[in-house]
């Protein structure tokens, strides 16, 4: 699953300070962090420090020299966790009880709309009420959205992968379901027991989506 460019090692995101915004507040129910797909992101890091328990899920066998370097260097032994895991397969096992924060950035559409749906079904199951969703998409209105074959398709049907330019242009590989704004809220109906805190385009044309917890 190419995971395009990692934009997280870089920078904090708008998505990420959405997520440290809400972690500040005292708002969370718990202090327990799950991000799919976090790459070699600072987000993570940045949560353990502010002493949640972070548990961490990506297939790229890289990262978890990565993270075992990160997590000596921090001293964050007890607070970070990283697990080579395909999100794909996710099953409740891997996962901890009472998550009160979750990030999902620019990894869902690499997943076939169904996918995502039964992935983001197993996390809301292991949430407690008033924990918060915080997810990006790449958008099918984006500039990684020229020539999209089909971007003509109802979200449920797309997957297909991108004209090899923007492949190139933006390094991401296979198959894709890009996704509107309405296509989000569409997801997230299905998944069920979520409220709307946020649905927006980044300049970009990405969705940034937040959601909590009933």
């Amino acid at each position: 699953m190419g995971t395009g460019i990692d934009v997280g090692a870089y920078r904090v995101s708008s998505l990420g300070r959405e997520a440290l915004r809400f972690a500040l507040s005292g708002e969370p129910p718990s202090k327990v962090y799950v991000e799919i797909g976090p790459g070699k992101g600072r987000l993570a890091v940045i949560f353990a420090l502010l002493s949640f328990r972070c548990h961490l899920y990506d297939s790229d066998p890289s990262l978890v020299e990565h993270y075992r370097s990160l997590t000596h260097c921090f001293g964050l032994e007890d607070q970070l966790f990283f697990k080579l895991k395909d999100v794909r397969n996710i099953r409740y096992g891997d996962l901890p009880e009472g998550i009160g924060v979750v990030v999902a950035e620019r990894v869902l559409h690499h997943l076939r709309f169904r996918e995502s749906v039964k992935v983001l079904k197993i996390l809301r199951n292991r949430m407690f009420p008033g924990g918060r969703v915080f997810l990006s998409l790449s958008g099918l209105n984006s500039p990684i959205g020229e020539g999209y074959p089909h971007a003509s398709l109802p979200v449920e049907k797309r997957y297909a992968p991108l004209p090899p330019d923007v492949a190139n242009k933006f390094k991401i590989t296979g198959k894709v379901c890009l996704y509107t704004p309405e296509d989000v809220r569409w997801l997230m109906g299905k998944v069920g027991g979520f409220k709307e805190i946020l649905v927006r385009l980044t300049d970009f044309g990405n969705v940034m989506a937040v959601y909590e917890r009933m």
